[in-house]
């Protein structure tokens, strides 16, 4: 199992904020595989768990300010500041 798993959640939160979506996207996609493997406990499958619902929120929160930011194109192809 990855060894991300065992961090303190602020950790990984921090952690977790620095990555590319890409790389979040992959970190959960390991979760996932860490999650499918015989003889993993509860415990640590529900700390997988926890931890990929809080990518997704960060990922999902990263597209977001990313379709705001493209929504916010003007006409002259500048990019106002989004706030």
């Amino acid at each position: 199992m990855s060894e991300e798993v065992k961090k303190p959640a602020e950790e990984q939160t921090e952690a977790a904020s620095e990555m590319s979506i890409e790389a979040s996207l992959e970190e959960i996609q390991q979760l996932l595989n860490d999650m499918s493997q015989d003889g993993i406990t509860l415990e640590e499958s529900f700390a997988c768990y926890e931890k990929g619902i809080r990518l997704l929120r960060q990922v999902n929160e990263r597209i977001d300010r990313v379709e705001k930011k493209v929504q916010m194109l003007t006409e002259d192809g500048t990019l106002e500041a989004f706030e």
